[in-house]
C-alpha cells in the first residue's frame, strides 16, 4: 500500500480504538490506504494471534486514555493503559522505529488526570529507549469533530448535538479555549503535519463566541443553504454540525417555482468563497461513488429519474439508505468521513446535479475509495 505519511511506510500499531480521536486517526489510515493494526488496551491479557499480529510494527501510536472517572481511576488507569499497549509488543516481539504518544494534558497541567497522563507519558517514554525509538509527544486539547460524544469530548460537540435538535444551548462560561479538528490531530499523529504545524491551525475563541458562530451557521444550513465559509475553522465547524444534522433530518427539501413553461428548482444557494457544479448521467443499474471525503462538502441533488443513496459510516457499520427521485427533488449532503454511493433504480437514465464547496484539485481530490 502507498502512503503519504511524514513517518514512511511500514505497519501501525494504535489504541484507542473505541474512541473519538481513535476513530478520527483509523478514518485517516484507511484514506492513505495505510495498514494498522488495533491494540485492545481495553483487556489486560490479548489473544496470542493478536499479539502476533503486531510483530512488523512500525510506528506505535497510543491513543486510548481515561478522561471519566475518581482521582484513583483516572491516575493509576492512564497509566495501566500504557503499560498494556507497550506489553502486547513487547510479547509481539516488536521493535518499533517510533513511538506517538496523543497526550491530552498539557505540560504544566495540574490534577489526578493530567498526572495519570504524564506518568503514561514515562512509561512510553522508557519503552522508546528500549526499543531505541525515536519518541514523539503530540499535545492535543480541545478537540472537536465530527461524531464526537455530546457532554464527553467537547463543547463543541454538545452544542452541535442540542443545535442539531433545537435545543438551547448552555452557555454558562465565558472562557477562551483554542480548538483544534481532529483530522488535523490524526495528521500530526501519522506524521503528516508536525506540533508546530498542528498548532498554528488551532483557533482559539470564547465559549459564547463558539456558541454564537455555530448557531450562524445552523440557521444559514438549516434553511437549506451554505453558509459563508472564509476558512478551515469555519468549514470544520460546520462538517462537525453537519453530522449532527444528517441523523435529525438527512435530506433538506426544495423549492419549486412553477409556471406555463415547467418548473424552477434552487438546488444551491452558497453564501460565499469557491465552488463547483456539474451534472451527471448515469444509466439503469449504474452505480457512481463509493467513496467518501475528509473535508470537503458535496450535495446530490437528482433533476430526473429515480436512485437510492447509500451512505456508510467509515469503518463502522452505520448506515443510511435514501431513496429519492427527480418528481420530487430534494438535496442530500454527504456528510464527511462517510462513504456514499448513488445508483439508478429506474429503467431510463438518471440526470443528477453535484455541487462541491471547492475546486477539484487533481493533486489533492479529497476522494478515497470505500463501499457504501
Amino acid at each position: 500500500m502507498s502512503s503519504r505519511s511524514g513517518r514512511g511506510d511500514g505497519l501501525l500499531a494504535v489504541s484507542g480504538r473505541g474512541g473519538f480521536v481513535g476513530w478520527h486517526l483509523r478514518a485517516l489510515l484507511h484514506a492513505d490506504g495505510r495498514p494498522w493494526r488495533d491494540v485492545d488496551v481495553r483487556v489486560q491479557d490479548p489473544s496470542l494471534h493478536e499479539v502476533a499480529a503486531l510483530a512488523p510494527t512500525v510506528t506505535a501510536v497510543h491513543v486510548a486514555g481515561i478522561v471519566r472517572g475518581t482521582d484513583r481511576e483516572l491516575r493509576e488507569g492512564n497509566v495501566e493503559l500504557a503499560h498494556r499497549f507497550v506489553d502486547a509488543l513487547e510479547r509481539s516481539g516488536a521493535s518499533p522505529r517510533e513511538v506517538v504518544y496523543a497526550n491530552s494534558s498539557a505540560p504544566g497541567s495540574v490534577g489526578a488526570y493530567a498526572e495519570g497522563k504524564a506518568l503514561a507519558g514515562e512509561v512510553l517514554l522508557r519503552a522508546a529507549a528500549r526499543w531505541g525509538a525515536r519518541y514523539t509527544d503530540v499535545v492535543i486539547d480541545n478537540v472537536f469533530g465530527e461524531h464526537g460524544v455530546p457532554g464527553h469530548n467537547t463543547v463543541t460537540s454538545t452544542f452541535c448535538d442540542r443545535l442539531a435538535r433545537g435545543q438551547a444551548l448552555p452557555v454558562d462560561s465565558d472562557h477562551v479555549r483554542t480548538f483544534v479538528h481532529a483530522q488535523d490531530v490524526a495528521e500530526a499523529l501519522v506524521g503528516h503535519i508536525d506540533q508546530q504545524e498542528l498548532a498554528s491551525r488551532g483557533t482559539t475563541i470564547t465559549i459564547p463566541e463558539l456558541a454564537a458562530r455555530l448557531r450562524a451557521l445552523a440557521n444559514v444550513y438549516d434553511r437549506g443553504e451554505i453558509p459563508a465559509l472564509p476558512g478551515p475553522y469555519d468549514r470544520d465547524l460546520l462538517n462537525t454540525y453537519r453530522s449532527y444534522a444528517f441523523g435529525v433530518a438527512p435530506v433538506q427539501r426544495l423549492t419549486s417555482a412553477s409556471d406555463h413553461r415547467g418548473a424552477f428548482t434552487e438546488l444551491v444557494r452558497s453564501h460565499g468563497g469557491t465552488g463547483q457544479t456539474g451534472v451527471s448521467t448515469t444509466l439503469p443499474g449504474v452505480t457512481r461513488g463509493n467513496h467518501f471525503h475528509r473535508r470537503k462538502l458535496e450535495r446530490f441533488v437528482v433533476v430526473q429519474g429515480s436512485a437510492r443513496i447509500v451512505l456508510r459510516r467509515v469503518l463502522t457499520g452505520e448506515r443510511q439508505v435514501i431513496d429519492v427521485s427527480g418528481e420530487d427533488p430534494v438535496a442530500v449532503d454527504m456528510p464527511t468521513l462517510w462513504a456514499h454511493s448513488i445508483t439508478n433504480t429506474g429503467t431510463s437514465p438518471l440526470v443528477t446535479a453535484f455541487w462541491t464547496n471547492d475546486l477539484f484539485d487533481p493533486a489533492r481530490p479529497d476522494t478515497h475509495q470505500d463501499a457504501a
